[in-house]
């Protein structure tokens, strides 16, 4: 008899609302992060809160840049 084969589901690239989206949940992270350094005492903690906003940030940007570039829906 024939054999089913299994192909590969079809998954439709983010569009460029979703995408913004995740950037607008990280920038709000960022957000977060940032001022909790100000309440936080200590300076290990405070400079890894300082890079995870940096990064949050750069992530958002990133994200931001390929939304420009995708397809709106």
């Amino acid at each position: 008899m024939f054999e089913k084969t299994q192909t590969a589901p079809m998954v439709r690239p983010p569009s460029k609302e979703s995408i913004l989206k995740q950037a607008d949940d990280m920038r709000d992270l960022a957000r977060r992060a940032r001022r909790l350094t100000e309440t936080v005492t200590d300076d290990g903690d405070r400079r890894r809160l300082a890079r995870y906003v940096e990064e949050l940030g750069e992530s958002a940007s990133r994200l931001e840049r390929m939304a420009a570039e995708a397809k709106t829906g």
